[in-house]
C-alpha cells in the first residue's frame, strides 16, 4: 500500500555520495530514495563503475535515478548550489558543528525545502567524511545505532534519512519562506569579513582562521537567508567607510 506525496517539494533534497566504492551500494541507494519520492542523487568521484550490472540490478524499479545521476568532480562542484548541507557521521568529531538526529534532521528540513536546496552528504564506506569535507557543512546528522556495532552500510543510511525525510514531511504545510542563501553567497561574506577586520586592525587572541571558524558556527546555527547576508554585508560596508573618514581626518591634520 503506497501513500500519496501532496505537498512534497522533494526536488529540491540532494543526496551527495562522496566517492562510493561499491556499485551495488550506489543501485542500493537509488532504489531507496525513489521509494520516498526523492530523485536527485550526486556521486563526487565515484571510485566504482555505477552503470554496472550489479548497480543496475541493485537499483531495481529506480534505473531511471540511476541513469540520471549527476557525476561531479569535488564536493564543491556538488553543493555550490545549496543552501544547507549537512553531513552525515558516526564518529564524535571536534568541529562544534550543530548536531542532530536522523528524525531531527526530517523536522528541520520540512522548514525550508520548500524554496531552498538542502544537500545531504554521505561519506566513503570505509571512511566517511573528512574533517575538511565537513568544513562545508552547516551541521551533522547521525542515525542512533548500538555502540557495540553502530556504523551503517551506506545505502542503508541513505534509506534511513530518506524515510525521516519523508515521515516529517508528509503533510506539512507551506507556512514560511525561506530564500535561505547559497554556500557561495556565505563564504563571500566570511571573505569580506576578513577584509574587513584586517582594516580595522582586528587582532583575534589566537589566530584569524580559528576566529573566522567560530563566526561561521554562530552564523552557520541561524541558517542565514539571503536578505541576512546582504544586510551584514551593509554593515562591513559601513565600517569601512567610517574607517576611511577617520582616515582621511588623520590625514589632513
Amino acid at each position: 500500500m503506497t501513500q500519496q506525496t501532496q505537498g512534497l517539494n522533494f526536488k529540491n533534497v540532494f543526496f551527495i555520495l562522496v566517492e562510493p566504492q561499491t556499485a551495488g551500494n550506489v543501485g542500493a541507494a537509488c532504489r531507496a530514495i525513489k521509494t520516498m519520492g526523492i530523485r536527485n542523487i550526486y556521486c563526487e568521484n565515484p571510485k566504482a563503475d555505477i552503470h554496472s550490472p550489479e548497480a543496475q540490478w541493485m537499483a531495481h524499479g529506480a534505473e531511471d535515478i540511476l541513469q540520471n545521476i549527476k557525476i561531479v568532480p569535488d564536493l564543491q562542484a556538488a553543493i555550490k548550489e545549496m543552501n544547507w548541507t549537512i553531513g552525515t557521521t558516526n564518529r564524535k568529531r571536534g568541529l562544534n558543528l550543530p548536531y542532530m538526529t536522523a528524525s531531527e534532521l526530517g523536522l528541520k528540513t520540512g522548514e525550508f525545502h520548500w524554496d531552498n536546496k538542502i544537500g545531504i552528504i554521505f561519506g566513503r564506506e570505509k571512511t566517511g567524511l573528512t574533517n575538511e569535507e565537513l568544513y562545508y557543512c552547516n551541521a551533522i546528522t547521525y542515525i542512533p545505532a548500538h555502540r557495540s556495532h553502530p556504523s551503517l552500510n551506506l545505502s542503508q543510511a541513505v534509506q534511513i534519512i530518506a524515510y525521516e525525510l519523508y515521515k516529517s514531511c508528509y503533510g506539512v504545510q507551506k507556512e514560511f519562506k525561506h530564500k535561505m542563501a547559497s554556500q557561495k553567497q556565505v563564504h563571500h561574506l566570511y571573505e569580506n569579513l576578513k577584509r574587513v577586520l584586517h582594516k580595522v586592525e582586528f587582532v583575534p587572541k589566537d589566530n584569524m582562521e580559528t576566529f573566522i571558524m567560530r563566526f561561521q558556527r554562530w552564523f552557520g546555527r541561524s541558517h542565514p537567508e539571503e536578505r541576512d547576508v546582504k544586510v551584514m554585508h551593509m554593515i562591513f560596508k559601513s565600517i569601512e567607510n567610517y574607517v576611511d573618514i577617520l582616515k582621511k581626518k588623520s590625514e589632513q591634520k
